[in-house]
């Protein structure tokens, strides 16, 4: 489907490896650098001879800088990728199975096409597992054997959404090097936008289009990760709606601040007994939804539909709230959403626009004590995270991702940022001594969004 070709042995050649991805990563030259490290150290690490044709793919994390857990509830949100991300190498080998090899720990899994199970002692084949059952049901079982030999630089479980980014690695990794019968001689074309709801549903197990969907991993999220991961832009931050997936606006990021994020070191996971406390934002917000459903005899989907209904107010919604007797939980739970979606993101982003420092600051400091008092998804740690940095100076700071734990951005003045850390860092650590083995602080800036190369079965329509 794809003129473009490489072999293990071209991703060897240094020289030939920055040929192949400078063009695509030109105004990011240290991401540039880095990338050609990490590539040619998987390189040498697979198993592959240098003749075997290959798959290269770069998904990285992302930030959510506005836009807590608004996304499946038919709201928007203001995200961009990470420099950090998941490399991967993708070749084919001759068995019907699906190996995963991940370098930095180490870590080698085979799971057959016929009837995949996730590894009791590895929870991240979870993820892998659902993905290539869900594939297979779709579009038939792979051609041939795939094995990916992966390498991921972001903090797990941190709230950068390393979980996503695998569901999408191996979902490209599959329908790019598979030759699935359902994608027929031509292969898969997909826009980022379309993949970004796909690779949702993937997580989700929610149906997509004329698919339907399964059980997933067992989160009720939405497709906001997935859309940063894919569709953003080096430099700018996206703003995006879901139902579908659509980019509504971008905004350049001046270029006199970036980001600094700090991991709490508390891990915010989103499998096992974590689960039920990550879906319980969704939970609530489809009360709130299927109260006024039956109230008004409506149809609406979700909290964005609910609200554009000609007939929505929100004093009837918060009256019909009070009589199902949970008024203050579900009326917390609306007013969370309706804020963030239409006070706080267009406040913050005219803020960021005109650089009103001030207002920037304070539309995420709202956002901030909306989630801990109304989404009840932040813990100490995060919550003093962003006191921290506000106190260090930050323009403005916020805890993102599913909550529970997880990492802070602070906005910070380049030429402020060495001092902004080493205060940061030392404010933490005094308060919190034991999370300081896992906690991880580092500079970021927004980046592209997923890089796909060597792909002969799937590839991007132009935007």
């Amino acid at each position: 489907m794809s003129n473009a070709h490489v072999t293990v042995g071209d991703i060897r050649n240094e020289q030939r490896l920055v040929e192949l991805l400078q063009r695509h990563y030109v105004v990011q030259p240290h991401l540039l650098q880095s990338l050609v490290t990490r590539f040619g150290e998987l390189a040498q690490a697979t198993k592959a001879s240098a003749s075997e044709s290959a798959m290269l793919l770069n998904v990285p994390g992302r930030i959510e800088v506005l836009g807590k857990h608004t996304d499946y509830a038919g709201g928007v949100s203001l995200t961009c990728a990470s420099r950090l991300s998941i490399v991967s190498l993708v070749t084919c080998h001759p068995s019907p199975s699906l190996i995963v090899t991940d370098a930095v720990r180490g870590i080698h899994i085979e799971l057959p096409y016929v009837d995949p199970m996730p590894i009791e002692d590895q929870s991240w084949s979870t993820y892998i597992v659902t993905v290539l059952k869900r594939l297979i049901r779709h579009f038939g079982m792979p051609s041939t054997g795939i094995a990916i030999t992966l390498a991921s630089n972001l903090p797990s479980a941190s709230g950068m959404s390393s979980s996503s980014g695998l569901i999408i690695t191996i979902a490209l990794a599959i329908l790019g090097k598979g030759g699935l019968p359902g994608g027929g001689e031509e292969g898969f074309t997909f826009s980022r936008a379309r993949f970004s709801g796909f690779a949702g549903a993937l997580e989700s197990g929610a149906d997509f289009e004329k698919y339907a969907g399964d059980a997933g991993v067992g989160t009720k999220g939405g497709s906001q990760d997935h859309a940063a991961i894919l569709c953003s832009e080096a430099s700018q931050l996206g703003m995006y709606s879901y139902f579908p997936v659509k980019k509504e606006t971008m905004v350049l990021l001046p270029e006199d601040v970036n980001f600094v994020v700090g991991s709490s070191g508390v891990k915010a996971r989103k499998t096992g007994n974590a689960k039920r406390a990550y879906n319980r934002a969704s939970i609530r917000a489809a009360h709130v939804v299927s109260a006024w459903n039956i109230a008004q005899q409506a149809e609406a989907r979700n909290m964005g539909e609910m609200v554009l209904s000609p007939d929505f107010s929100r004093e009837s919604l918060k009256e019909i709230l009070a009589m199902n007797g949970e008024n203050d939980g579900l009326w917390n739970r609306f007013l969370q959403f309706d804020r963030e979606c239409h006070i706080i993101i267009p406040g913050a982003l005219g803020a960021l626009s005109s650089q009103n420092w001030d207002a920037f600051g304070r539309f995420t400091d709202e956002s901030q004590k909306m989630a801990d008092t109304w989404l009840q998804n932040q813990v100490e740690e995060t919550n003093d995270l962003v006191f921290l940095a506000r106190e260090a100076g930050a323009l403005g700071a916020s805890a993102f991702g599913a909550g529970f734990g997880g990492a802070v951005w602070a906005l910070v003045k380049q030429d402020n940022t060495e001092q902004f850390m080493t205060q940061w860092i030392h404010s933490f650590a005094k308060r919190y001594p034991a999370r300081m083995s896992n906690a991880q602080f580092f500079v970021d800036l927004p980046s592209h969004g997923v890089f796909v190369f060597g792909a002969p079965y799937f590839r991007f329509q132009p935007e």
